[in-house]
């Protein structure tokens, strides 16, 4: 059975003044692509309740999921306004670029 291969979503990392790429799929959760990447990225719970995973996207409308209640909540309007995401709450479905050095006050 040939299955054809889901394309790939190229995600921008930047860890201060430091830049990579890395790949993943349509639908995978951006923390879980980051730890797969072998990436820096804080996280302790992975629901979304305790903020350590959050950092900073640019993403084209329709690359992310849209911002789920916990992170309405979590991290607010403002935050949400300015890009900042909690990664254990984002999926993905196109491209994007990621900060890692958001600060925590944020």
């Amino acid at each position: 059975m040939d299955q054809e291969k889901e394309p790939q979503i190229v995600i921008t990392v930047w860890d201060g003044n430091k830049q990579q790429q890395f790949y993943s799929s349509r639908g995978e959760n951006l923390l879980m692509a980051l730890v797969r990447a072998k990436l820096p990225v804080s996280f302790f719970c992975t629901t979304g309740k305790c903020r350590s995973c959050m950092l900073r996207l640019q993403a084209p409308e329709g690359s992310v999921s849209y911002a789920s209640e916990t992170e309405q909540y979590r991290l607010g309007k403002e935050a949400l306004e300015k890009g900042y995401r909690l990664a254990c709450q984002v999926y993905l479905s196109g491209p994007l670029t990621v900060y890692l050095d958001a600060p925590a006050s944020a």
